[in-house]
């Protein structure tokens, strides 16, 4: 059993809400680690860009002309003007080029051109280059990290996460569907709620008919030992059961079943992979859903949903892949309800802090990367003050 053997404070309220404590987080956790942005088939053609917007900062990514990935810093080297205005677009000819005094830049962000400029001795373009953001992509994945010398790869950073879906061919599928979901609720209210299933009986009676463990308000079997469950195999974040196959409102599986799977993936018919805190991709015998997360304030939240299948897989009509986003889509309505509801309860003056029961283990583990993570960031300030 993995469950906790004493009682445990949570994270103080303030922290879910304290603009100060919200800024320190940025700059502790979404500044410093790797942050999923998108997928690369949302760039298609070179010179395709996206805007990202985490925290303060305001971040262009973008196709290159050997159709590599580039970011940077949406910002003009000139006098600091907004480069791009639009949340997506192409740059034409495959020249970044300011909006304001018409400064042009390479895709790789070199400063080509400064129309106008008089002339003098002193300048020197190669001193101008855009500000460069660190960027990988991992399995079709975009991520970015802001810090200017990264404390690991992205590869290193993803860790054994990346072992739980090698056998899903994600760099070879596509987003056939996306939503995006606002919720009013502090980004670490979203982990937490992600990380536990002792809601999911009251919250999520749909999600419990295809995860019969859920319905003991645990995800795996082994924390609850009574529990037989019907799939003996490695069941770490549970397995479909009562009948289901996978996760649609019947349990049923209705688009071809992606090839390369092992007999083990199929019968569990769900696989969790948890890059910590910007997204975790969910794989299925048919589809992968990923869910990306942004702050976007101290008390406000933005998912990206992707649903993602093989690319050789058309898609004629809406219809043929409406069995796969009716229960997820669900799901995350039903998660943002009560996460907005635990937002709301903090602000009371009489709470400082709750406690965790024995099952919210993972919330254990993910209040202690916060603490880490900040703890690390003002050890840091401290030497370099």
């Amino acid at each position: 059993m993995h469950t906790l053997k004493d009682v445990k404070n949570t994270l103080p309220a303030s922290w879910y809400y304290d603009q100060d404590h919200y800024a320190r987080e940025l700059d502790a956790i979404w500044y410093r680690d790797w942050v999923c942005v998108g997928r690369i088939d949302s760039l298609e053609h070179d010179g395709d860009y996206m805007v990202i917007r985490l925290g303060t900062q305001n971040i262009v990514v973008t196709r290159v002309t050997d159709g590599t990935v580039n970011a940077f810093h949406n910002t003009c080297r000139h006098r600091g003007s907004l480069l791009c205005r639009e949340s997506e677009g192409r740059f034409r000819n495959g020249r970044v080029i300011c909006p304001y005094h018409t400064w042009t830049y390479s895709l790789e962000g070199d400063l080509l051109a400064t129309p106008g400029r008089i002339e003098t001795g002193d300048f020197d373009a190669a001193d101008y280059s855009l500000y460069n953001v660190h960027v990988d992509t991992w399995r079709g994945f975009i991520f970015i990290n802001l810090s200017e010398s990264p404390e690991s790869s992205l590869i290193e950073f993803i860790g054994k996460e990346a072992d739980y879906l090698q056998n899903w061919p994600l760099d070879q599928m596509r987003s056939v569907h996306q939503e995006k979901f606002p919720i009013a609720c502090n980004w670490k209210i979203f982990w937490e709620n992600y990380n536990e299933c002792y809601h999911c009986p009251r919250v999520h009676p749909e999600l419990c008919k295809v995860m019969p463990v859920y319905k003991k308000a645990v995800f795996d079997p082994a924390d609850f030992p009574d529990w037989e469950p019907e799939f003996d195999g490695d069941t770490g974040g549970g397995a479909v059961g009562g009948g289901a196959r996978t996760w649609t409102m019947n349990g049923e599986i209705s688009l071809p079943m992606i090839e390369g799977l092992s007999e083990n993936d199929v019968t569990r018919g769900v696989v969790f992979a948890s890059i910590t805190g910007s997204m975790y991709i969910v794989g299925h015998p048919e589809y992968v859903r990923s869910v990306r997360i942004l702050p976007t304030g101290p008390e406000t939240v933005e998912l990206t949903v992707d649903w993602l299948l093989p690319s050789a897989f058309e898609v004629e009509d809406k219809q043929d892949i409406q069995s796969i986003i009716e229960l997820p889509r669900l799901v995350i309505q039903q998660d943002g309800e009560v996460c907005e509801l635990n937002q709301l309860g903090l602000r009371s003056d009489r709470y400082d802090s709750g406690i965790l029961v024995p099952q919210e283990y993972e919330l254990w583990h993910f209040h202690e990367f916060v603490r880490r993570k900040l703890a690390a960031a003002s050890a840091t300030s401290a030497i370099e003050k």
